[in-house]
């Protein structure tokens, strides 16, 4: 494949896919056909270059390298520029890159181009609770700062208003959806991107249910996840029937069968053809490991906001307002102070000591349910 001027794309198919080509696309020339395989070019265009990846199975270059100005306040990474470019040809499709190598980033540009190109004009991101502000709407006003954001959490009439307000990206977390779906299925939203998709790996689920549902044939739907099918090669099911349903069975037995074997009454383990049989499903996709990322810097960190229980919240608040009161009456001494702020921490973190040196427990259950999301969203565990 030869880009020309930089302007059209030539390359070689194989005649019987020349139809493809001069029925569907106006800015496309046949230059030779020996009736075994033709040579094609084609104008070097968005909507050109999408229609080509549908049956192509040659690399197909995304205009975006050459049109897109990459906003933002930092240059991206040459994999964050490939990863872009790949999501921006594709109405549906996977991002497996390794946590840690900005894929939130690349999946803000690739929206942002589309919008710019006129194919898309409103984004709803499905993500966990503890990274909807810390990571998407921190990473869009970064990435994309002239675009609007707002998160949809809180009581159903906040996200409502928000869902039905006039904004360019919409983030909400997994379980919120199905409180809104009716107004998410009318906002316009006509891209939809999933964060930690392992989240919708069964189609037995409320959530799974939910989102299949909403989407309609002409969403783009794109889904990211560093572990694909971690736990068993059962779970590229879900993913796959959502993204690319002609790659999987219609029905989860049939899969499993394809996949798994049986070896005693309740056991069953992976076929050995399974690794390739989940590649083939969970096409289209991309995915770089950090390793392959040697433009990263060596540590890369990311925050995560996890909410307080009323249990927490309440005696959490009620030590630092009696904090408040001693210092306002300046009778709080340093070694008081480190005490009062050992017992903050200790009741943020889920247990306390008492002063006869008993354990008493806190509700830290969203804290934990973070650390479940981290880990399984990252290898090497």
């Amino acid at each position: 494949m030869e880009i020309v001027e930089n302007m059209a794309v030539r390359f070689k198919l194989p005649t019987h896919q020349v139809p493809f080509i001069t029925e569907y696309l106006d800015r496309a020339e046949i230059l030779s056909d020996d009736g075994q395989e033709a040579d094609v070019l084609v104008y070097w265009g968005i909507k050109e270059m999408q229609h080509l990846a549908k049956f192509c199975d040659a690399k197909i270059p995304s205009p975006m390298v050459k049109e897109y100005t990459w906003p933002g306040f930092f240059t991206p990474f040459k994999h964050q520029k490939t990863t872009a470019a790949f999501l921006s040809l594709y109405d549906r499709a996977f991002c497996f890159n390794e946590a840690g190598t900005g894929k939130t980033s690349s999946v803000i540009w690739a929206a942002d181009y589309l919008i710019n190109q006129g194919l898309v004009k409103r984004v709803l991101v499905i993500c966990p609770l503890s990274i909807m502000y810390s990571a998407w709407q921190a990473d869009i006003f970064k990435t994309a700062m002239h675009r609007t954001v707002a998160v949809a959490h809180g009581d159903a009439n906040r996200r409502k208003k928000v869902i039905n307000g006039d904004y360019d990206f919409v983030i909400i977390n997994f379980d919120g959806v199905g409180i809104v779906q009716d107004d998410i299925a009318n906002g316009g939203f006509d891209l939809i991107v999933v964060d930690e998709a392992n989240a919708y790996k069964s189609t037995t689920t409320k959530r799974w249910k939910t989102l299949a549902k909403m989407l309609k044939p002409s969403t783009k739907l794109w889904m990211m996840t560093g572990t694909p099918a971690s736990q068993s090669p059962e779970d590229a099911f879900g993913l796959a029937r959502l993204v690319s349903p002609r790659n999987v069975p219609k029905f989860k037995t049939a899969w499993r069968d394809k996949v798994m074997m049986q070896v005693s009454r309740f056991k069953w383990v992976p076929r050995p053809t399974s690794k390739t049989d989940v590649f083939n499903a969970l096409q289209p996709a991309i995915r770089f490991e950090k390793a392959q990322c040697l433009d990263l810097p060596p540590v890369v960190y990311q925050t995560r906001e996890v909410p307080l229980t009323p249990q927490v919240r309440r005696y959490y608040q009620s030590i630092k307002d009696q904090m408040l009161i001693e210092a306002a009456g300046e009778q709080i001494s340093a070694v008081n102070a480190a005490a009062k702020l050992t017992k903050l921490l200790q009741i943020s973190g889920g247990a306390v000591y008492t002063d006869t040196r008993e354990v008493v427990e806190f509700d830290v259950s969203p804290r934990l349910n973070a650390l479940m999301e981290v880990m399984d969203e990252t290898e090497h565990k």
